[in-house]
């Protein structure tokens, strides 16, 4: 998760926003004053203004839905990206 300093002292709910357990509790905070569960796609907009960005999870996260084990490939995804210096691995394990 990632947060603004200001979002973090008005949602992390007094946590360590390197602690991965108080980063998404605090996450949860924000999408429930922004909307969830009632309005997920307004409270992920609040998150990240981007309308591909909201398409994105909500289709991941009907695809977890059909099939838990989707989360374990999701979770596991390399991202690699070409930098200047060569390819760089940004996520995964």
């Amino acid at each position: 998760m990632q947060f603004m300093p200001a979002t973090w002292k008005a949602y992390g709910l007094g946590g360590d926003v390197q602690d991965p357990r108080d980063a998404v509790m605090g996450a949860a905070n924000y999408l429930k004053a922004t909307g969830a569960p009632r309005d997920y796609r307004r409270a992920l907009h609040a998150y990240n203004p981007s309308q591909a960005y909201v398409n994105a999870i909500l289709l991941h996260a009907r695809q977890i839905r059909r099939d838990p084990r989707a989360y374990y490939a999701y979770y596991a995804w390399q991202v690699f990206v070409l930098t200047t210096e060569g390819e760089r691995r940004l996520t995964g394990p």
